[in-house]
């Protein structure tokens, strides 16, 4: 896999597959790639991305930062799942960020993070970071 391109994960089985796959290379199933908006906006600006019903979420994750949080979001929306965080009870003071997805999406997005705390990792050893 070149290091500029994305992998393309399997909605199905969440596997991490080549960036140009059209196949799961794992399961077989065939993988949806999110199109780009016609008017060109960014993933972030489709409120169907944005928010979670309250009423069939699951809590992913919590993060101590926003921009943690937020890069995470954005790689759920990039890959087509909703994602909503839950800022701290009071702003301006230390508190968990909740992130949350529709529970269908639960497993994959768990499986994305995973990849990319993985891939994170793997790209610190390389440079010698502790």
């Amino acid at each position: 896999m070149h290091a500029t391109e994305d992998p393309r994960v399997c909605r199905a089985c969440g596997h991490s597959n080549e960036p140009k796959a059209e196949m799961c290379a794992e399961c077989g199933a065939k993988i949806e790639v999110p199109a780009d908006p016609p008017d060109g906006r960014y993933i972030d600006d489709d409120p169907a991305l944005r928010f979670v019903d309250s009423a069939n979420r699951v809590e992913v994750d919590r993060f101590e930062r926003m921009d943690e949080a937020e890069l995470a979001c954005g790689l759920l929306r990039s890959n087509g799942i909703a994602c909503e965080l839950t800022p701290p009870v009071i702003p301006g003071l230390p508190g968990e960020i909740i992130m949350w997805v529709y529970n269908k999406d639960a497993e994959l997005a768990w499986a994305l993070l995973a990849d990319a705390e993985r891939e994170a990792g793997d790209k610190a050893d390389d440079q010698g970071v502790a």
